[in-house]
């Protein structure tokens, strides 16, 4: 018998598979150049996603700032925005209020002081002023002061102002302009005298003063 013709509905059947392969293939090909894919890092060029399971909001949370302390790493953590941060040495994560309070975290968020007690300030900017949290390390374990400290000059640092081998917080405020200083435990030192300019703040922008320079606040 001669080989005679297929069927029309295997035909259609044969060409409408046809079509939705190659769909799909195209799909797939434009998905790529989009640069769209399910399973796709979160976060832009050159963040890092944490341990998974963690999360800073309604995402993974992303590296945003490193330091050392007494040989020891901590890092701040963020969401892609600088939002809902998160402060983490070792095992130890605590949330930040500084950006409860609308700040947001970049590279220049983090800086720490080793001592006879260590410390680190968290720095979040805020419509041209400073907003920071103070986090302190005792006995190994670090763990946040309540109170934020709140610069109007854009100035929060830590500081060995009195010398006893532990930093203290300095504070600088522009009505009036003076710098105050805080202990770790967030008790007021005292403060300079008052200046006509930030500018004479002995170091400014690195405000280093010492003792001799507190007086009681007025």
């Amino acid at each position: 018998m001669g080989r005679g013709r297929a069927p029309r509905s295997v035909v259609a059947t044969a060409v409408v598979a046809a079509v939705v392969a190659l769909s799909a293939l195209v799909t797939v090909r434009l998905l790529r150049e989009d640069g769209t894919s399910a399973q796709g890092p979160v976060g832009g060029a050159g963040s890092s996603a944490v341990t998974a399971g963690a999360d800073c909001g309604e995402g993974p949370c992303q590296v945003v700032a490193r330091a050392t302390v007494d040989g020891k790493p901590v890092e701040l953590l963020a969401d892609a925005q600088g939002g809902n941060g998160r402060f983490q040495a070792g095992a130890n994560v605590l949330e930040l209020t500084v950006t409860a309070l609308g700040g947001r975290l970049d590279a220049n968020s983090l800086s720490c002081v080793g001592g006879a007690v260590s410390a680190c300030l968290v720095h979040a900017r805020q419509e041209g002023a400073a907003i920071a949290q103070l986090l302190v390390d005792r006995a190994g374990t670090w763990r946040s002061v309540d109170k934020p400290y709140y610069s109007s000059g854009g100035v929060v640092r830590l500081d060995d102002v009195t010398g006893d081998t532990a930093p203290e917080v300095v504070v600088v405020q522009t009505s009036p302009v003076l710098a105050r200083v805080f202990a770790l435990d967030g008790s007021a030192l005292g403060c300079t005298r008052r200046y006509t300019s930030v500018s004479q703040l002995r170091g400014w922008p690195e405000v280093q003063l010492n003792s001799s320079d507190l007086r009681a606040c007025t």
